[in-house]
C-alpha cells in the first residue's frame, strides 16, 4: 500500500473528560488519502502510515494543515524517541513537528463478511514536515519569479538516497562538492516539481547563484575569511542542529533524513529534524563526537563564530530546555499516559488489545524502557557538558579537511589569536548568538507584469528528466539513475539528456513506464511534460491514481480517538458499529478504562 488509498478519518476527541470508546461519537471527521511509507520499517508489521487530508483540518489538535504522519514505533520499546526528539528541538525556538501518542485501529478487510477493526498498537501522530504557514513557512516561488532576490527562495531538500520518482538538482560535482557535499545529489523536498521553470532550476543549480554550490565553493577556498560563512548559512540553525545531533546520538545524523531549507533574502537554514527511532542509545551509546565522520560538520567546526557558539549555546540550553530536570520532567509526563494504557495489557510488548505492538525482543517492562531512555539522554548530556569546551583547536587538515588555506587556530577572525586555547570562555562568549529565523512573510511574485497589455510571456513550468530520479538500481547495470532511467545528463543548468540506444530525447524514459515525480503531476494542467505528453502517459496516471479498496484506522489519544475508513458505505456502518461491541466484549481488555484514553502530550 505505497501507493495512496482515499480514506476518511474519523476522531474521537472527548476534550469534556467523557471516556473515549471505540463506539462512541465521533468529535471529527476528514475526507483523506493515505499510504504506507518509509524503507527498512515497509517490513514491520507496525507499519508507518502517511496522511493527507483533502482540506485543511486541525487533525488531533494540531494547528490547521493537510500532510501528518502516523509513527508506528517498533523498534523503540519505549515509544519516545521521535517525541523526546521534537520537543528538544522546538526547545530552541525553531520549528520541529509536533507529536502527540494515539492507538491505531485499521479496517483494510476486503470481504463483505469482515468489516472488524484490526488493533495495530500505539502510534506517535506528528506533523509532517512542510513548508506551509504554519510550520516552516517558506516564501513560495512561481512562474513570474524572475529576478534573483526572487528565486533566492523558498527552497529546501534533504541528505537521503535517491529513492524513485525523486526531484534531484543535478549541481555541479567539482572538488568542493565532492568534499562538502559528499558527492552527492540533495533530494528537493520544495517546491514541487510541478512549479518548477527552467530559470527556477537553473538558478538552483549555477555554481553564481546556486545556494549550495555557493556555500560548498566558500567552505572549501575562503576558510581565512571566517565572517564570511553567515552570508550563506544561518549558523545558530545549524550549532542547534549540531548540538542536537550530538546529544541524541542519532546514527543516521548529518547523513540521511538531514533537512535543510532556504527562505527568500535569507541564508541556508538547518532542519527540521526527522526520525529517531535508532538514537537516544538506540543505536549504539557513544563517547566520542559523531560529527568527525562527516566533512562538511568538520570544516564548520574550524570556523571561529561555529566552535564560539557550539560552548555558548550548549551552556544556555542545559541550564534552561535541554536541563538535567525538563528532560527527565518531560519523558515521565510523557511516560504517564502510555502506562494507563498498557495497565490491561498483560504482555505489553504484543500486538493484543490495549498493548504497544513493539519489538518482542526489547528486555523488561515499559518503566524499563523508559528508563533506559531516560539514563541514555542524560549520560550523553553529561558528557557533552564535560567535552563541549574542547571545540577550540589549533588547526590543521587532518581536523578541519584539507583543502584551500588554513587559519592557525578557531579562537577569532584573526586566524593567529591563540587565546582560546588557554581561556574558552573569554572567547566563546564574545560572539552574539543571532535570533532564530523568521518567516519573512514574503509576497508571491509579481505576475501582472506578463499581461497581454505588456506582451511579456511568463515561463512556463517544465518536468526535467535530468532532475527525476529512476531510482537506485543494484541488481540491474542497464539502468541510469536519471533520464527516464535510459540516459545520462551533464551537470549545471541548461542540461539535456542523451538516451541510450533506442532511447528518443528528451525524456529517454519508455513509454510504458513514466516516472512521476512525488507530488508532482497529479491534477495539473499547466506542466508541459514534453514528449511524456502521450496516451500511455494518461494511461500511467490513470494507473497510479487512488486505490479504491477499503482501508481504515482509528487512534484514541490523549481523551481522543481518530479514525480513518475508505469509502465505507452507509449500510456497513451500522453492522461496523453493532461487531465492533461484540469484538470489544470479548477481546483482551476494554478501550475505555477509568479514567478514559488519554494518550499522549503536545
Amino acid at each position: 500500500m505505497s501507493d495512496p488509498v482515499e480514506a476518511t478519518i474519523e476522531v474521537i476527541d472527548n476534550a469534556n473528560g467523557t471516556l473515549n470508546c471505540l463506539d462512541g461519537a465521533r468529535t471529527a471527521v476528514y475526507a483523506a488519502s493515505a499510504h504506507y511509507r518509509g524503507q527498512s520499517s515497509l517490513h514491520f508489521t507496525k507499519h508507518q502510515i502517511a496522511v493527507d487530508l483533502h482540506e485543511d483540518g486541525a487533525l488531533l489538535g494540531f494547528p490547521v494543515d493537510r500532510t501528518f504522519v502516523l509513527n508506528g514505533p517498533t523498534i523503540d520499546a519505549s515509544l519516545l524517541r521521535n517525541h523526546l526528539a521534537h520537543w528538544m528541538f522546538r526547545g530552541t525556538d525553531r520549528y520541529s513537528p509536533r507529536s502527540r501518542h494515539a492507538v491505531v485501529f485499521v479496517r483494510d478487510r476486503l470481504s463483505a463478511d469482515d468489516w472488524s477493526p484490526r488493533y495495530r498498537g500505539i502510534y506517535l501522530a506528528l506533523e509532517k514536515i512542510a513548508y506551509t504557514r504554519n510550520r516552516v513557512a517558506l516564501a513560495p516561488l512561481n512562474s513570474a519569479c524572475q529576478t534573483t532576490d526572487e528565486l533566492s527562495g523558498g527552497w529546501a531538500w534533504q541528505n537521503n538516497p535517491l529513492g524513485y520518482g525523486d526531484y534531484s538538482p543535478n549541481i555541479v560535482l567539482d572538488d568542493a562538492t565532492g568534499l562538502f557535499g559528499s558527492g552527492a545529489r540533495p533530494v528537493l523536498t520544495y517546491p514541487e516539481a510541478n512549479v518548477l521553470t527552467q530559470t527556477m532550476r537553473d538558478y538552483f543549480v549555477s555554481p553564481e547563484t546556486g545556494p549550495l554550490p555557493r556555500l560548498y565553493q566558500y567552505l572549501y577556498a575562503n576558510m581565512t575569511h571566517p565572517d564570511g560563512l553567515e552570508e550563506h548559512i544561518d549558523i545558530g540553525s545549524f550549532v542547534d542542529y549540531f548540538l542536537h545531533s550530538e546529544l541524541s546520538e542519532n546514527s543516521d545524523a548529518y547523513r540521511r533524513s538531514t533537512y535543510f531549507f532556504k527562505d527568500r533574502s535569507q541564508p541556508i537554514n538547518a532542519g527540521p529534524v526527522w526520525d529517531f527511532n535508532l538514537a537516544y542509545g538506540r543505536g549504539g551509546r557513544q563517547t566520542t563526537w559523531l560529527y568527525t565522520g562527516h566533512t562538511f560538520w568538520k570544516r564548520l567546526v574550524c570556523n571561529y563564530k561555529f566552535a564560539s557558539l557550539v560552548q555558548q549555546r550548549w551552556a544556555k540550553l542545559r541550564a534552561t530546555t535541554w536541563s538535567d530536570e525538563s528532560i527527565h520532567l518531560f519523558l515521565q509526563a510523557s511516560a504517564e499516559p502510555l502506562r494507563r494504557q498498557l495497565k490491561h495489557c498483560s504482555a505489553w510488548k504484543s500486538d493484543n488489545l490495549q498493548c504497544a505492538n513493539v519489538n518482542a525482543n526489547a528486555r523488561g517492562t515499559f518503566d524499563d524502557a523508559v528508563a533506559d531512555l531516560v539514563n541514555a539522554v542524560l549520560a550523553r548530556a553529561q558528557w557533552m557538558d564535560s567535552n563541549v569546551a574542547g571545540f577550540y583547536k589549533t588547526l590543521d587538515p587532518e581536523v578541519c579537511v584539507g583543502a584551500g588555506e588554513l587559519p592557525a587556530y578557531n579562537c577569532a577572525a584573526d586566524g593567529d589569536d591563540k587565546g582560546c586555547l588557554s581561556n574558552p570562555a573569554a572567547y566563546s562568549d564574545a560572539v552574539a548568538f543571532p535570533e532564530p529565523r523568521k518567516s519573512v512573510a514574503a509576497k508571491t511574485c509579481d505576475a501582472s507584469k506578463f499581461s497581454a497589455a505588456s506582451g511579456a510571456k511568463m515561463e512556463e513550468p517544465t518536468l526535467d528528466p535530468c532532475w527525476l530520479s529512476a531510482g537506485v538500481y543494484i541488481t540491474d547495470g542497464s539502468i541510469t539513475p536519471f533520464c527516464g532511467g535510459y540516459g545520462f545528463c551533464p551537470e549545471g543548468p541548461g542540461a539535456k539528456c542523451t538516451c541510450t540506444s533506442g532511447r528518443r530525447p528528451p525524456t529517454c524514459a519508455r513509454h510504458d513506464d513514466v516516472i512521476v515525480p512525488h507530488g508532482g503531476l497529479f491534477g495539473s494542467d499547466v506542466v508541459k511534460q514534453e514528449s511524456l505528453v502521450s496516451n500511455s502517459v494518461d494511461a500511467v496516471l490513470e494507473e497510479n491514481t487512488y486505490w479504491t479498496s477499503p482501508l481504515f484506522f482509528l487512534c484514541a489519544v490523549s481523551a481522543m480517538v481518530l479514525g480513518a475508513v475508505l469509502r465505507v458505505r452507509q449500510r456497513r456502518r451500522n453492522r461496523h458499529y453493532s461487531r465492533l461491541r461484540e469484538a470489544i466484549a470479548t477481546g483482551s481488555g476494554s478501550d475505555c478504562d477509568g479514567r478514559g484514553l488519554s494518550y499522549g502530550t503536545s
